[in-house]
């Protein structure tokens, strides 16, 4: 079967690769009839994908076979399991299997009975075991082996003896102190017979005790939590161990205790880091709760009263809300930083100038702009349109070029609570939407005919098309400033320019356009012009829309109200 794939696969090598001028464009010879070719490659394909697995089982088998006459069993029979590995459902696999397990079972048996006469409990007890594990392994595939009883008894009979020596061992180690080479004697002897004698209360006391008594060095040198952690550790293995429970809770309360006098003496870092420890090992430890609460606020709760009392409104209500957001009502927090807020509201008034004849252009700014700085969803600023608010003011404001004196902006601050006036100056607009303009061109049609004989002709006829062009403008300079109803103050000023402009260009042509040519003009006769032909392709080709001056003026409004709202939104008054 391997010969015949190996030939097959060698002959379908040959068909497409050619060793000689070797590339990638000559590697690939296609026959001719290629729906042939394809299913007789499919075909191929299918049987190797078939038939590989079965040359693996003959080969397996071969070899297991060939051990089997040898007289090696247990390399025969781990032949055979590989082989079912690959086939589960031949029959014929699991009798040889059988057969040849239980003949490396028999030496094994033989092995037992040999080393337990002479006095080699340990050999007899792992040969045993051996032997299990390999009834298991076979018993999982379907294959059952059955140990000689008398290698059980003779097993039973070793394993007391062996392990009652390993079992004083383990103990006189274990006095000794040497956790780490007891902890291994009776680890084999649990791996061998878990319920033998009192190994596993040696076992724990093995791996334990020098974790117990590393904890205890640690509890004397004062680190109560890493105390903790390694009696914790013992606790989850073993529960019963020692006084284990005990020693956690007290080492917890050691540590309690030194986050309570951290407290008392309001050194809250320390405090919040002890009490946290506490805490996030058992909750419901004492009122940890409660004071881990008080370290990690008080702090925060006393920097936000400060604050307050200087007026810093905005960083108080940041500090109160922390203290809400971490514990709730503590003290009392949540009318603290109703004060705060109520305190840090920043009511603003938006006016804005324009140039004679634009007013409306300008109403649409300051619409955009308050509803952009509306948006932000700033939590402390409040947004007026000044016109609605005090009409008389705005008035007199754009009457006198923007200018608010002392007693306008404190009537704006008495009456309406306004702490400040945003004052915007759109000192220069343009919005031009240009005239679409035509020209009318002269051109030709030329057409190109082939004769019966092969002969070419040219016919050209002259027509008409037109070259549109049109450009449009928007420009804008605008100034503004923030200021102080109480101080008349200049809190934030800036300036900037915004200009867009979109043209566009192409030609018009109601006949075929792929065979119309530009024409130029000789002394009064028009004359085909092939030199431009493809500049007048691509002026019929080039896109016809344009950006309307509107869409501009919208683009260039948005871009200056997002700029400003955007430093208004980051304008802190307490700084």
């Amino acid at each position: 079967m391997g010969k015949l794939a190996a030939a097959r696969m060698k002959g379908f090598k040959k068909s497409i690769i050619q060793p000689e001028n070797f590339s990638i464009f000559t590697a690939i010879e296609f026959p001719k009839n290629m729906k042939h070719y394809l299913y007789k490659t499919l075909v191929f394909l299918v049987l190797i994908i078939v038939f590989l697995p079965a040359c693996q089982v003959k080969k397996t088998m071969k070899k297991a076979t060939e051990f089997e006459a040898a007289g090696m069993f247990k390399d025969a029979a781990d032949m055979y399991f590989q082989a079912l590995q690959l086939n589960p459902k031949k029959a014929e696999i699991k009798i040889d299997l059988k057969r040849c397990g239980q003949l490396y079972l028999e030496e094994l048996s033989e092995e037992i009975s040999q080393s337990y006469h002479q006095g080699d409990y340990k050999t007899t007890v792992y040969d045993y075991v051996a032997a299990t594990a390999y009834v298991d392994k076979l018993a999982r595939v379907g294959v059952n082996l059955k140990i000689d009883p008398s290698s059980t008894r003779y097993f039973e009979e070793a394993k007391e003896n062996f392990l009652a020596e390993r079992y004083e061992v383990g103990q006189k180690t274990l006095m000794e102190q040497n956790y780490t080479d007891a902890k291994e004697i009776f680890e084999e002897i649990y791996r061998i017979d878990p319920d033998f004698r009192d190994t596993k209360n040696y076992l724990n006391q093995a791996k334990f005790e020098p974790v117990y008594q590393d904890a205890s060095r640690l509890y004397g040198e004062g680190k109560y939590m890493e105390a903790y952690q390694k009696w914790h550790f013992i606790f989850i293995e073993d529960p019963n161990f020692k006084n284990v429970k005990d020693q956690m809770q007290q080492a917890l309360n050691e540590r309690y205790k030194q986050g309570s006098l951290f407290l008392m003496n309001e050194n809250f870092t320390e405090a919040a880091t002890a009490l946290g420890e506490v805490y996030r090992a058992d909750p419901g430890f004492e009122d940890v709760k409660v004071l881990f609460a008080e370290a990690r606020n008080e702090p925060v709760y006393r920097q936000g009263n400060s604050l307050l009392t200087d007026g810093k409104c905005r960083t108080a209500y940041f500090a109160f809300n922390d203290v809400v957001n971490d514990a709730g009502n503590y003290k009392d927090a949540v009318k603290l930083r109703e004060t705060s807020l109520k305190c840090a509201q920043y009511p603003v008034a938006v006016g804005t100038l324009a140039p004679k004849g634009k007013s409306a252009t300008a109403g649409e700014f300051q619409s955009m702009l308050i509803n952009r700085m509306i948006k932000q969803n700033n939590l402390f600023l409040k947004v007026y349109d000044l016109a609605a608010l005090d009409n008389s003011i705005s008035q007199s404001l754009l009457n006198n070029a923007g200018n608010l004196n002392r007693s306008q902006l404190q009537q704006l601050a008495s009456k309406h609570g306004l702490k400040a006036v945003l004052f915007c100056n759109l000192s220069e607009f343009t919005q031009n939407e240009g005239k679409q303009k035509k020209v009318e061109k002269t051109g030709f049609e030329r057409t190109t005919t082939k004769t019966s004989t092969g002969q070419v002709s040219v016919s050209d006829r002259q027509v008409k098309y037109e070259e549109v062009s049109q450009e449009n403008l928007v420009s804008m300079t605008m100034n503004y400033k923030l200021i102080s109803t109480q101080t008349g103050e200049i809190l934030l000023t800036d300036y900037f320019t915004e200009q867009l402009s979109d043209e566009t260009k192409y030609a018009s042509y109601n006949g075929n356009s792929t065979i119309l040519y530009p024409a130029v003009n000789s002394n009064g006769i028009f004359m085909v012009d092939d030199r431009n032909f493809q500049s007048l392709q691509s002026l019929l080709k080039a896109p016809k829309n344009i950006k309307s001056a509107a869409s501009m003026t919208n683009t260039v409004f948005e871009t200056a109200s997002q700029k400003i709202a955007g430093n208004i939104n980051n304008f802190n008054p307490e700084k």
